[in-house]
């Protein structure tokens, strides 16, 4: 049938993000949501994202753990969190996560090299009418993912940088930056 092949039932292969999503589940960075579901259009978590990013890094173990007073001691992310919190990659649990949070995490991750990309500012900034709203701490980041493909803008002309990245959005991005 049309679904054969399919890991999520929700993630018909019609759909823009499915390559990404079956290759994110192969790579064993996501998982879905339970009942054959991913909810690929579901605003990601900051704790579904530091699961993610944990997974890629192969469960590093954290030497300490993480301060934060409001998650759970036996919280299903609590190893992600420490091993992120220690890294310095979060600094929190807020509920839902942006775009240029999501890249700077990454670039923090990579190792905050910037490179070429820091001659494609001007272009940039000219490019994407939305780059005033990219706040001064994301805008090294959000270049350094643009100009190495691991996030391509949400139209021609826009990043939208203080967007909710969605969880299909997020596998996309993971995909890419791992190649």
């Amino acid at each position: 049938g049309e679904n054969a092949g399919q890991t999520f039932l929700d993630v018909p292969k019609s759909f823009w993000g499915y390559e990404s999503i079956e290759r994110a589940a192969q790579l064993g960075y996501v998982n879905g949501v339970g009942g054959g579901k991913f909810e690929p259009n579901r605003q990601l978590t900051r704790a579904e994202f530091v699961t993610m990013l944990y997974r890629m890094a192969d469960k590093p173990a954290a030497n300490t753990a993480a301060g934060f007073t409001d998650v759970p001691q036996n919280a299903w992310y609590r190893d992600a969190l420490n091993w992120a919190a220690e890294k310095g990659y979060v600094n929190g649990t807020g509920a839902k996560i942006t775009r240029q949070e999501v890249v700077t995490i990454l670039f923090r991750y990579s190792g905050s090299q910037s490179g070429a990309e820091t001659m494609f500012t001007a272009t940039y900034d000219s490019q994407f009418t939305d780059s005033g709203a990219i706040a001064p701490w994301a805008k090294t980041a959000m270049y350094w993912a643009i100009y190495n493909g691991v996030v391509n803008g949400t139209s021609p002309t826009t990043v939208s940088p203080t967007a909710t990245a969605t969880r299909a959005e997020v596998a996309a991005i993971f995909v890419r930056y791992a190649k």
